[in-house]
């Protein structure tokens, strides 16, 4: 088994036993997990039994504990801890089945998609994670019965984050470049293309563009002419553009979006910057990355 994932079932096994025997003190006790059956031996088959009955000894009309922000807190970060180290065709399912139950109460099914929403969709959440918040949002919405008004914005945003999925074609856009060229993304040539939406008045872009710029992969690569970059700026201010166009690398193409990106929502942008990671067909290899999750994905295995 995996060492890594072993400490990190072993650790939840203990909290949860301690949470049990304090379970008269301790409001927010972790959920007792169930035994794994000696016969899954891989980590991502007994991750999957995990999350499959994760939820087993919890009765959502305990409303105690139901409608209790702490205790739904942690052991909704228990559960959502499991879902990088299991199968992904087994994640469905046990989201689906965790809303149906919850569903049973209206204040705990507000509070567990509320949670669901602020670790996997908020980008300021280490946990975020936005194919894993899409499984709640199909679930939410496959529900039988669930009313007209409450259906409105868990599809608003199923809408917004399907769009430019790893996998798939990004949308093209034109832009001017800081040449005064006119070009679109689609016909920016590069074996590949780090896209990266920023904002040059945003403080948080400035630190992930010096990120950016220090990193020995990004830096190797575009050296190799491997990687391309192109920093698109969206806001609209052309004179703030041309002001500070010129601060960024001579070997990045700096362009203002023609295209009315936001306007249209051609991008999901929920906060400055934005990283992309495209190949040669501007097919999405990476959504929303973060610099360390680029310069893994850059960098080579070690041997």
């Amino acid at each position: 088994m995996n060492d890594r994932l072993s400490i990190f079932l072993i650790c939840l096994m203990l909290t949860a036993i301690s949470g049990s025997m304090n379970a008269q003190q301790n409001q927010t006790q972790d959920l007792p997990l169930p035994a794994i059956p000696a016969t899954l031996r891989t980590p991502h088959e007994r991750a999957s039994y995990l999350l499959a009955h994760f939820w087993d000894s919890m009765s959502f009309a305990d409303t105690l504990r139901s409608r209790n922000p702490g205790f739904m807190e942690q052991n909704l970060v228990n559960y959502l801890s499991l879902f990088p180290h299991a199968l992904p065709q087994s994640l469905p399912s046990p989201v689906g089945r965790l809303l149906q139950r919850a569903a049973v109460d209206s204040v705990a099914f507000r509070l567990v998609n509320s949670l669901a929403e602020h670790y996997l969709d908020d980008p300021n959440s280490p946990m975020r994670n936005e194919e894993h918040y899409i499984l709640f949002l199909e679930a939410l919405l496959s529900l039988p019965g669930l009313p007209e008004a409450e259906r409105i914005r868990p599809a608003y945003r199923l809408e917004t984050t399907r769009k430019n999925r790893p996998g798939t074609i990004a949308a093209d856009f034109a832009y001017t470049d800081h040449r005064g060229k006119r070009q679109t993304l689609h016909g920016t040539p590069a074996p590949r293309l780090l896209l990266l939406f920023y904002d040059p008045a945003c403080s948080h872009c400035a630190e992930i563009l010096d990120a950016l710029q220090e990193s020995p992969a990004l830096t190797r690569l575009i050296a190799a002419g491997e990687l391309a970059v192109l920093a698109a700026y969206t806001e609209g201010d052309r004179r703030l553009w041309d002001e500070t166009k010129a601060a960024l690398p001579q070997e990045w193409t700096v362009g203002i979006d023609n295209s009315r990106i936001v306007e249209r929502e051609l991008y999901s942008l929920p906060a400055m910057p934005v990283i992309y990671l495209l190949d040669k067909d501007k097919r999405v290899l990476l959504k929303d990355s973060s610099p360390a999750g680029l310069e893994a994905f850059l960098s080579p295995c070690p041997k």
